[in-house]
């Protein structure tokens, strides 16, 4: 049977003796030319935008009386405990806080009224009261956004 071709299709590469066409276009090795048509990612991102989308935001849960009360109540003895950087240091209170996260994603519908609650563990650095922050580590968390502070355990 004849195909079109099928003179030429087992046939060697030409060989070009030092001719301008064999240096411009040097053999390549068949592994380097199915790298041509490696599939690509044409859409770059677009996995990460919908895994984004994938996430469940919920809306800011307000606290009751009682609730406010005792998470201002921990505030006050975390302060106490480390009101100075020694102080701080000496005590190593280490507390678990749960806290809302807003959403960060200007492209999400989420943005702005949304976000996530998280909890974090960690050695109590600083209460500051005056601008509302808890540092808690290398973390700063605002006290508007704080849910539930549980104390673990404080040195001394």
């Amino acid at each position: 049977m004849q195909y079109a071709y099928s003179d030429i299709i087992d046939r060697a590469r030409p060989v070009h003796d030092g001719d301008v066409f064999s240096r411009r276009h040097p053999h390549m090795a068949q592994q380097n030319r199915a790298k041509q048509y490696a599939p690509f990612a044409a859409l770059t991102g677009f996995e990460r935008e919908i895994k984004a989308r994938e996430v469940l935001y919920e809306p800011r849960r307000a606290l009751s009386a009682e609730e406010a009360g005792r998470l201002n109540a921990a505030l006050n003895a975390l302060y106490a405990l480390t009101r100075t950087g020694p102080l701080a240091r000496r005590n190593e209170v280490s507390v678990r806080v749960t806290c809302f996260e807003p959403c960060a994603d200007p492209h999400s519908d989420a943005f702005g009224r949304l976000g996530l609650y998280r909890t974090c563990t960690g050695t109590v650095r600083a209460v500051d009261p005056v601008n509302r922050l808890l540092r808690i580590g290398d973390r700063i968390i605002d006290f508007k956004n704080l849910y539930r502070i549980e104390q673990l355990k404080a040195g001394s």
